[in-house]
Formats: C-alpha cells, sequence, structure tokens
C-alpha cells in the first residue's frame, strides 16, 4: 500500500459483496481519498507558511522601524523592513481572499470524516452494526452497503455545500443588504409624507365637519326649514316699513 488509507485490499476481502460493488467503492473512494489527501498538502502548506508570514513579520516590523529611526542605520534595514511589511499584507490579504484558513480546516475534517466512515463500514461498528435496516437480519457489509454509500455521498455533498453554495448564498446576501439602502432612499422619494398626504387630500376632520355643517338640498330637516323662514321675516317687515315711509 502506498499510503496508509488505500485499502483496496481490505475491500478485496468482503467476499460477501459482488464484484462490482468492490469495484464501484473502490474507484469512488480511490477517487475521494486522493482528492482530498492532494488538496489538503496544499492547502496545508498556505496556512502555515502565511501565517508563519503573519506571524513573524508582525512582530519583526516595528522592532525593525525602532532601529531605522536612528540616523546611522544602513540602508537595506530600510528595505528589509519594506520587504517584510509588503510580505505580510500579501500574506494576509491571500488568506483573506482564498480563505485557505477555513478550507483548511474544512477539508481535514471531511477526509477524517470518510476515513472513520470507511472503517465503521469494514468492522460493522457504529452505524453499521445493525442499527440501519431490518432488525430480523445479521448485519453484513452485504446488506449495509447501500447505506454505507449513501453515507459517502452525504458527506461529499455536504463539504461542497459548506465550500461553494452556502459561501455563495452569503455573497449574495451581501450584495444584497448593499444594495437595500438606495432601494429604500428611492422608495421613501416616492411615497409622499403624510403631511403631503393632508394638503393633497385634506384632513378627514375638516371633511367630515362640512359634510355635516352642510346637508344636501333634497336631505333639509323642518328645523333647517323654519329657521330660514325666520330669516325671511325679518327682511319682509323692513320692507313694508320702508313703503310705508
Amino acid at each position: 500500500m502506498k499510503y496508509i488509507d488505500d485499502l483496496e485490499s481490505a475491500f478485496d476481502a468482503l467476499t460477501d459483496l459482488t464484484v462490482q460493488q468492490r469495484s464501484s467503492i473502490k474507484n469512488r473512494i480511490r477517487f475521494l481519498l486522493q482528492e482530498y489527501r492532494t488538496r489538503s498538502c496544499l492547502y496545508t502548506a498556505l496556512f502555515y507558511t502565511t501565517r508563519l508570514m503573519i506571524t513573524v513579520g508582525s512582530l519583526a516590523v516595528p522592532a525593525l522601524l525602532s532601529i531605522n529611526m536612528k540616523p546611522d542605520t544602513e540602508p537595506f534595514l530600510y528595505w528589509l523592513t519594506w520587504s517584510i511589511s509588503l510580505a505580510v499584507t500579501t500574506s494576509n490579504g491571500i488568506v483573506t481572499l482564498f480563505k485557505i484558513d477555513k478550507r483548511f480546516f474544512s477539508l481535514h475534517a471531511t477526509m477524517e470524516r470518510l476515513r472513520s466512515e470507511i472503517w465503521q463500514y469494514l468492522e460493522l461498528s457504529g452505524r453499521y452494526s445493525g442499527i440501519l435496516g431490518s432488525s430480523n437480519h445479521k448485519p453484513s457489509h452485504s446488506n449495509q452497503y447501500v447505506y454505507f454509500c449513501s453515507q459517502i455521498e452525504k458527506i461529499r455533498m455536504k463539504h461542497i455545500d459548506d465550500e461553494y453554495v452556502k459561501q455563495a448564498n452569503i455573497d449574495d446576501s451581501v450584495a444584497v443588504k448593499a444594495q437595500r439602502p438606495l432601494l429604500e432612499d428611492r422608495r421613501d422619494a416616492d411615497v409622499p409624507t403624510p403631511a403631503d398626504q393632508i394638503t393633497l387630500i385634506g384632513s378627514p376632520k375638516e371633511s367630515l365637519k362640512e359634510k355635516i355643517d352642510t346637508p344636501t338640498r333634497g336631505n333639509e330637516g323642518p328645523k333647517n326649514k323654519e329657521a330660514k323662514g325666520q330669516e325671511t321675516e325679518p327682511k319682509d317687515e323692513a320692507i313694508t316699513l320702508q313703503m310705508s315711509e
């Protein structure tokens, strides 16, 4: 075996599985473990290199700046300080842009989860000890084969969702939040304020008072008619007095 987790010989010993089942398991596990092993090595080197550069450079730059304040400082110390400061800033930007720290932890966790799942299936322990499937049958690699394949794909899809889908949703939500103030300002500019609505429509209390004070012509009550009659009587008396004079 080239690697410790190359389990082809262990799967070949599972005689209760068919040739097609053993072949599919070996091909799928070989592909997944090789991919996670390669990516884990790459992100391990990047993670520790950038973290070491940021930690050591952050401590070295202030010390070098204190030396450069002296008048008789060598010119190469200035360029050394500038180079270390640039390396620290660049390393921090790379870690933030490519999310090296998150992917470092996610890849190693997923790879260890895959290894644990494979060994649980080979040993018929954990979830493969008879919990899944019918309780009337003794657990074997044959009747636990479907559950094992399903669990392997669940682990794979969960890692894909965490690395790509959720991150894309987070980026979309950030973009929507950034555009929300502009939309709210535009919506506020289109909708009139309560003062503008009163000016355009009129006060509801005043309109109701006018309706009460000025009844319609067809609905004049007896009191209104009597009041009009009393108003006309003084005018008639004044006219008769003028004519008599």
